[in-house]
């Protein structure tokens, strides 16, 4: 376990050599941009017959009530003024009993062991909407007495008896979106969640008896110093969230028109980015948590410290996240299957997803991986999980000779090790 990570002058010159390459983050392997527009429903359905083991469920529910400038997952803005002429989620509710339909006849007989609610923000949803979907659910796939049922929640909107609602289904990990606590920051990204509503949301979870709570941060962000960090990093520590994860902020204003607020000026510059996660890495691991792939932390008894040391951790489209051993499933406007042999996903448009799913799978685009694919996706999950790359368990796994299938690689990256960022053992 690290004590207290920090770095040399040398370290620093290195780190800033390296750190403004313009690199692919992978949140798969292939990158989403590499997949086809020509995948579709045919070629998923078969992709799913070839599914043997577990599933893991995501539900993708698209709303918020309101626009966070640093988000970049696919929502719809529907202020509650809109929503009282008409409620969306009943659309997505009616869509979803198709769609699950179209995958539980498909996959009948696999058990799930992970069930996650995500968005936008899932506690758009009423209370009632909530039940109904997971009586559907539970209607249609066999879920594993033990599974893993979790939920994120927007503790702006979220209410005691949603909460209760959840808990009650059966949910037993909830994920709070709470990204920094400076009301200076917190303006700048238009999300205002003062410390108490946070507090609240958090001791109804655990007088409900959650499991397990997890916290999302984000570093980067406009108007952040290492004294507001310090701040944020002390509030969060006194709710003692089971698992936290710390993502740097992606600033992609040619995507995410809406960053286009966020002044140059105003956003972390030089070392400073550098600084607030050792300063986040340092804390943490001071305070009990293991630090786990590149950005999460958890206590040593919580399901993601448990998923390291089993080998079970993965990367996928929601961070680190259990269940390596499930493939995923993605149900709603725009979300992802992460299948063994593919990826697929929903059209992105939720009126374009509604109309899909009445008469077959939701596809919009996908890839059907090779065996090469296969190789380097397991080669990544190995080095975001666990920060090495097992060559001897890859060749057995994938029948090559690991010096010869990657000869290139290993002859480009010796310079790596001449800057003492690898280590080559037997």
């Amino acid at each position: 376990m690290i004590s207290n990570l920090t770095l040399s002058h040398a370290e620093r010159a290195i780190y800033r050599r390296y750190a403004g390459l313009a690199l692919p983050r992978h949140t798969s392997y292939p990158i989403a941009p590499a997949w086809r527009d020509d995948y579709r429903s045919d070629e998923f359905r078969e992709d799913l017959q070839r599914i043997e083991g577990p599933l893991s469920l995501y539900v993708h529910l698209p709303f918020c009530e309101r626009l966070c400038f640093f988000c970049a997952c696919t929502k719809e803005i529907i202020p509650a003024a809109k929503r009282r002429e008409h409620d969306a989620a009943e659309d997505v509710l009616a869509g979803l009993a198709d769609e699950v339909s179209h995958f539980a006849d498909a996959l009948a007989n696999h058990e799930v062991h992970q069930v996650h609610l995500g968005g936008g923000s899932p506690t758009f949803f009423g209370s009632d909407q909530l039940a109904r979907l997971w009586h559907l659910l539970q209607s249609r796939f066999t879920i594993a007495p033990d599974a893993e049922i979790a939920v994120e929640i927007d503790p702006r909107i979220t209410t005691h008896d949603q909460l209760h609602t959840l808990r009650q289904l059966g949910f037993n990990r909830v994920s709070l979106g709470v990204q920094d606590f400076a009301p200076n920051v917190q303006q700048a990204v238009n999300r205002i969640q003062p410390y108490e509503t946070v507090a609240q949301a958090v001791a109804w979870c655990r007088e409900l008896g959650f499991g397990s709570i997890n916290f999302d941060l984000i570093y980067g962000l406009p108007f952040q110093t290492l004294e507001s960090m310090a701040d944020t990093l002390e509030k969060t520590l006194a709710l003692a969230p089971d698992r936290i994860a710390f993502y740097r902020l992606a600033v992609i204003p040619e995507i995410f028109r809406w960053q286009n607020v966020f002044k140059p000026k105003d956003l972390p510059a030089g070392d400073l980015p550098l600084e607030l996660n050792l300063l986040a890495i340092n804390r943490f691991v001071q305070a009990g948590y293991e630090f786990l792939g590149l950005d999460h932390f958890a206590r040593p008894t919580e399901s993601l410290a448990q998923a390291h040391k089993s080998r079970t951790l993965q990367r996928n489209f929601q961070g680190m996240a259990t269940g390596k051993q499930c493939e995923l499933i993605g149900l709603g406007p725009s979300a992802i299957s992460q299948l063994e042999h593919a990826f697929a996903q929903n059209w992105k448009a939720a009126a374009k997803w509604h109309q899909a799913v009445g008469v077959g799978f939701a596809v919009e685009r996908g890839l059907r991986l090779s065996h090469d694919d296969r190789l380097r996706r397991e080669l990544m999950q190995q080095l975001y999980g666990y920060g090495v790359i097992e060559g001897r368990a890859l060749a057995t796994k994938f029948g090559i000779a690991f010096a010869e299938y990657f000869a290139e690689e290993l002859r480009r990256v010796r310079v790596l090790a001449e800057e003492g960022l690898i280590v080559s053992e037997d």
